[in-house]
């Protein structure tokens, strides 16, 4: 995020790719996300599980969904796993 010049407050939503319920409780415990902040990742692991690459954008999905009817969303930071733990970031502006 500093890359982009952002604080964590000024991220809406969190796009976190449901590996696994182990990944998000770490991402919860590694972070100040909270898992309110990644109901969506907790949502789609419950309906689909870990579908591996596509699962992020399954959440995305969501996220982008609650933005039409949420003004307010603004800032999305993503994140998703792959073998061996490999992990790549991503981050959406809504200006």
């Amino acid at each position: 995020m500093q890359h982009y010049g952002i604080d964590s407050d000024e991220i809406a939503s969190w796009c976190v790719h449901p590996g696994g319920k182990k990944i998000l409780e770490a991402i919860e415990r590694g972070t100040d996300i909270s898992k309110e902040q990644l109901q969506q990742s907790y949502e789609v692991l419950k309906e689909y599980g870990n579908m591996s690459s596509p699962t992020v954008l399954f959440v995305l999905e969501k996220i982008m969904k609650k933005a039409e009817s949420d003004l307010a969303i603004k800032n999305i930071v993503g994140m998703a796993f792959g073998p061996g733990l490999t992990l790549e970031t991503f981050y959406i502006c809504h200006a």
